[in-house]
């Protein structure tokens, strides 16, 4: 006998009102490719370094353009190079001779001979937001040269690194300019002696030399594993940005037309009895004049204020009247600056000076989230890849030259190396942050050297001065020791305290 077989298919539970296809397929509908999606984002996306191969002149161009002419950005610009470094990041050693020389040092360190580690350090930060990478490179100088240690920091933009170099084969694979080792560590920079576009020279009398990699710090933010080169803080926005002041300068073309006063005379045609065209003058009619001409004899197009303009027979004056934002103007400028300023990881207020309607706890929580991701740009980037390398350097060369006898430096030189201090946030209320202090000091939840440190102050400076203080006899309000918060001597409270316990 024989058994048909019979092939049922898989029942699926599915909402009701929605249809069973589209459940199927729609698994991540954000991979799907219908009319909804298409082909959007899905061209021109590839490798970490393939993405950034070619367009880097063009985005540094442009970043550059913005931060020179856009208010917006140059704005963005200072911000982000105000908070990154403030009154500069400090160096603090454990080495006695290390800081004193570090400290003489700093006020030397520019191979321009024209600032401080402090302008070295808003250098790098400015460069890193506007071109996306800042290269410094590692100059040793003669001891002849006066310096405290023989050595200064050359600042060279990213230009400097030939992005169209790349070299794949036998020999060690140069990507975007940079040469990487069999291990696939850096070993090489190939840069322009001159700036391509700025070299006195001229492009064709400019080399390219090979620079050892221990000799350059690339500071760039890599947002890709595997990213060789930086791209601007401002790649994300810069579309907008330009439309925002294209939009701007529309609109106020438009305002300056609409403000134009003048009198517009159209010539009205008259006809014989015969009902033809006669070219005779209307001397019954308006007083008639002759059309504007400039300095050739051509006739104006331009429409003068507080002019008289005439029109010829059979023309008429339209005016083109297109369809704008409107009294939503001020509500869509908003909405796009507010989508910069999350773009650049600002706040809008920050962004546009625009501080209306805030009131300090919304200042506050609007300031924190940025607050977080300077400081997490501070230690990953700015301390970890810049001020510890160059550390590294001045340590190096102090022992190498001679200027500092340090016993078995080589066995772990990164053991010497100094604490870093970002500067202390300043607040809108100062009361309110230097009694949440107190408090925690107080509570035991943090020490007074913390404290001290977070403010750039030295724990042992301060100390010090204290102590001198305390021990005047000239008694102040100020002195803890002597005084409590309420005014009274400390003497008579702890006397107080004694008989007590002695009662008790």
């Amino acid at each position: 006998m024989r058994v048909k077989s019979v092939h049922t298919k898989p029942r699926i539970r599915c909402t009701p009102g929605m249809d069973t296809r589209s459940r199927i397929k729609a698994v991540y509908e954000g991979a799907s490719t219908g009319p909804r999606l298409g082909s959007k984002g899905l061209i021109g996306v590839g490798g970490p370094n393939a993405d950034i191969s070619g367009k880097l002149p063009a985005l540094r161009k442009r970043s550059r353009h913005a931060v020179r002419n856009n208010p917006y950005a140059t704005g963005a610009k200072e911000t982000y190079v105000s908070n990154m470094v403030g009154n500069g990041i400090i160096a603090k050693w454990g080495h006695e001779r290390l800081q004193e020389l570090w400290d003489r040092w700093i006020l030397e360190c520019d191979a321009d001979d024209k600032g401080s580690f402090l302008g070295a350090q808003m250098q790098a930060a400015g460069a890193q937001f506007e071109s996306g990478e800042v290269l410094t490179r590692r100059r040793f100088r003669y001891r002849s040269d006066g310096l405290i240690v023989p050595l200064q920091l050359q600042m060279l933009e990213a230009d400097h690194l030939d992005e169209t170099y790349s070299v794949q084969g036998e020999h060690n694979p140069v990507v975007l300019g940079v040469e990487f080792n069999d291990f696939g560590q850096r070993a090489k920079y190939h840069l322009w002696r001159d700036h391509p576009s700025d070299g006195h020279r001229g492009f064709s009398g400019n080399i390219r030399r090979e620079v050892p990699a221990d000799d350059v710090i690339h500071l760039f933010r890599r947002l890709r594993p595997g990213q060789v080169r930086g791209i601007p803080e401002m790649t994300p926005v810069l579309v907008r940005l330009y439309e925002i002041d294209e939009m701007q300068d529309a609109t106020l073309v438009k305002q300056k037309t609409a403000q134009l006063f003048a009198w517009i005379v159209k010539k009205i045609k008259h006809y014989d009895g015969i009902g033809g065209e006669t070219n005779q003058p209307n001397t019954s009619g308006p007083a008639m004049g002759t059309p504007e001409t400039g300095p050739n004899g051509e006739q104006l197009e331009r429409i003068r204020a507080g002019g008289i303009h005439y029109l010829e027979d059979d023309e008429e004056l339209q005016f083109s009247d297109p369809s704008d934002v409107g009294s939503n103007y001020a509500a869509w400028l908003k909405t796009e600056l507010r989508a910069v300023a999350r773009g650049l990881g600002l706040t809008y207020e920050q962004l546009t000076g625009d501080l209306e309607g805030l009131n300090f706890s919304s200042i506050r929580a609007g300031l924190l989230e940025f607050r977080r991701r300077i400081e997490q740009l501070q230690y990953s980037l700015l301390i970890h890849r810049w001020c510890r390398p160059v550390s590294r350097w001045f340590a190096d060369t102090a022992v190498m030259s001679g200027v500092v006898d340090i016993p078995f430096y080589w066995r772990d030189p990164d053991s010497f190396l100094p604490s870093w201090k970002s500067p202390r946030w300043a607040w809108v209320d100062p009361l309110k942050d230097v009694m949440a202090d107190i408090l925690e000091i107080r509570g035991g939840l943090n020490t007074l050297q913390n404290k001290l440190g977070e403010r750039t102050l030295d724990y042992n400076e301060v100390t010090e001065q204290l102590a001198v203080e305390q021990a005047l006899d000239l008694i102040l309000d100020t002195n803890p020791s002597k005084l409590t918060a309420s005014g009274q001597f400390q003497d008579l409270v702890k006397l107080a305290i004694q008989s007590q316990a002695q009662e008790a």
